[in-house]
């Protein structure tokens, strides 16, 4: 059995920002979605179906098939979706929440890079 790969305190702190960033990624679209609906009935659909579409892409492709190009692709989609959960909430009047996410994003990304991880295992 082969022994687990100790995690360090940094790599601790960029999974909890990956996990924060995904949850405001959520909240953005759903904040959008109610935003968005006229109706209530409308508000409800778009504030649950703008999250489900917006990881519904974010799980569309399997980017390991890509071979040497996987990663990169990989990174542009999670860079794609953040930046339009950023724009929505910063669109439905969160400006603050947009930047945030926005840098949020930024910031956990470049982390994973640093700390020498991928954003797909093999």
């Amino acid at each position: 059995m082969a022994q687990a790969e100790k995690i360090s305190p940094l790599q601790w702190v960029n999974i909890g920002l990956r996990g924060l960033m995904e949850a405001l990624i959520v909240f953005g679209f759903g904040y959008w979605g109610y935003h968005t609906g006229g109706k209530t009935l409308w508000k409800i659909l778009l504030a649950a179906g703008a999250p489900l579409a917006g990881f519904g892409f974010w799980g569309l492709v399997d980017f390991h098939q890509f071979g040497q190009k996987a990663e990169v692709l990989r990174l542009v989609q999670e860079l794609a979706i953040s930046g339009l959960a950023a724009l929505a909430l910063y669109s439905a009047g969160a400006h603050r929440w947009g930047w945030g996410l926005g840098i949020l994003s930024a910031i956990q990304h470049a982390l994973t890079y640093l700390l020498g991880d991928r954003l797909l295992k093999d």
